[in-house]
Formats: structure tokens, sequence, C-alpha cells
């Protein structure tokens, strides 16, 4: 958010290196599409816009991010819909963003959908005549998907230290079964698989900062490797982790159930794969 309107002006880098302490940490803000929504809103320059981003900047009103699936009338996954303000709906199908600023526009669906348990993400029905579109902003929603990647690094890395750890602790057949090769080797893989998605967002964050040239390829590739990986990681580490890994106390599985639910929000990663394809050409013909 642009300083002037009483945001904090920060980089994508520092953005992603929040996102991935909230996702560590299992907060239930939905930072990814706040921050996203007001990248958005701040490029409007319009009277009725610029309140409300000033308003989303000042912490007084909540404008949540959401997809439009193919009826067109209904979102899903809207994450933080609850306690919004406002609406900015990504319609894959429209060539901009419809902004909806008033609650009675929409509704949320009963029976909310509960498999993520550290956020509340339900579907949203709206009408769309009570919406007004506003320009597309590329940027904007390349920044939520680099962002959800960031929140289930966050889930890996969090998860691989503690596993570590129990891996340390915990004895059989009269040794710890970190000592045990299999052990290793599993935990190793993990590892560098961690490192790597690490390092395709960070490089996915410098990009979209800078506003270089494939911007759009390295975020499509933060967002496929760590949504195709991250959910692998964390389902291993729930099997090494043996019964203790599925209690609530020691929580393990609430990490899988928010890097699954990552990548859901996105739509990943299909969405990402896709994106890649269209760039390097490979649908062509």
């Amino acid at each position: 958010m642009d300083q002037d309107l009483g945001g904090l002006g920060a980089r994508v880098d520092a953005a992603v290196t929040t996102a991935t302490e909230l996702g560590a940490a299992l907060h239930g803000s939905p930072y990814a599409g706040l921050t996203a929504g007001a990248r958005a809103l701040t490029r409007q320059h319009t009277p009725g816009v610029d309140d409300l981003a000033t308003r989303v900047a000042d912490g007084d009103a909540v404008c949540a991010w959401g997809r439009v699936d193919a009826t067109g009338r209904t979102a899903r996954l809207v994450d933080g819909a609850g306690d919004a303000d406002a609406l900015l709906l990504h319609d894959p199908a429209r060539a901009d963003l419809l902004l909806l600023a008033d609650p009675a526009a929409w509704s949320i669906a009963s029976g909310a959908r509960g498999f993520d348990v550290s956020r509340r993400a339900p579907d949203v029905t709206f009408d769309p005549a009570a919406g007004h579109g506003v320009p597309h902003d590329p940027t904007a929603v390349a920044l939520r998907g680099v962002l959800l990647a960031a929140d289930a690094l966050g889930c890996v890395r969090r998860m691989l230290d503690r596993t570590v750890t129990y891996a340390a602790e915990r004895r059989a057949f009269g040794q710890p079964i970190g000592g045990f090769q299999a052990v290793q080797h599993r935990l190793v893989d993990h590892a560098v698989r961690a490192r790597g998605m690490g390092l395709v967002v960070a490089e996915a964050a410098r990009v979209l900062g800078d506003g270089a040239p494939g911007a759009a390829h390295a975020v499509a590739l933060a967002e496929a490797s760590v949504s195709s990986g991250a959910v692998h990681v964390l389902h291993d580490l729930l099997q090494l982790t043996g019964a203790i890994g599925f209690t609530w106390e020691h929580g393990l599985h609430l990490y899988e159930r928010r890097a699954h639910q990552d990548a859901r929000l996105a739509a990943n990663p299909r969405t990402a794969l896709r994106t890649i394809a269209g760039l390097e050409g490979w649908t062509r013909g």
C-alpha cells in the first residue's frame, strides 16, 4: 500500500517475508487478499476507490479478494469475506476486476467450508449489477499468488523444523528415530525441497518487485512449485511423526490443511501450470 494513502509502502520481498511468518504461525488474517486488493485499489485514483483504499490502509475497512467461478455470480473460498466491507473479485472471463463496495450486494453461502480451520474462507454469492469494474491489475493478481505460495512455504518450514526436533527426541529400538537412515534421507529430501521452494518464491518476489521482464513466468513457477510440493512434504512429515502429528496438540495436520487451502485459494497448481504453458507457447496449435 502506498505511503501517501496511509500504507507502509513495503516492498514485495518484505510482504513475502511477512506472509511466510504468518503461515508459520497459522495466523488467521486474509493477508494475501488484503495486500493484493490494496495494491489494486491504490492504482485507480478515483474518489470513491481512493477513499476505500485509505480506509483499508488505516485498518478501518476490510476489502476481501475473491475469484469468480463459471456462473459469474459466485466467488469460491473468499478469504476474509465474513468481516469484509468490500469485495474485489477476479473473474477470468472479464477484462477488469469487479468491486462490490456495499455488503448488501453479497451473501455468504450457508455451509461454509471448514477444511482449513485456521482461516474462514466461505463461498459468496453476489449481484454483478451492484458492482462496478475497475481496471485489471496483473501485478495485484500475481502478488496474491506469490503471497499464498509464501504462506504455504512458512507452513513447510515450521513443520520441517518441528519434525527434525521430534526425530532427535523420539526413541525407538533404543535410539532416536533420527538415527535411522530411512528417516534421515526423507528429512534431507524435504529440506532440499523446502530450500528449492524458498528460492523460487524469493526470485518471484524479486522480479515482481523490480517490475522486470519475466515476472509472470517467475510467479507462475513459484506458485506451481509450492502448491504441488508443500502438501507432499507436509503429508510425509505427518507420516514421520506418527500418531502425534494427527493430534490437535501437535497440529501438523493443521498446517497440511492450510497448505491445501492456499493452493485452492489460488486455483493452483493447475492455473499456474496453464500460465507457464501459455507463456512458453506449448499450447499453440
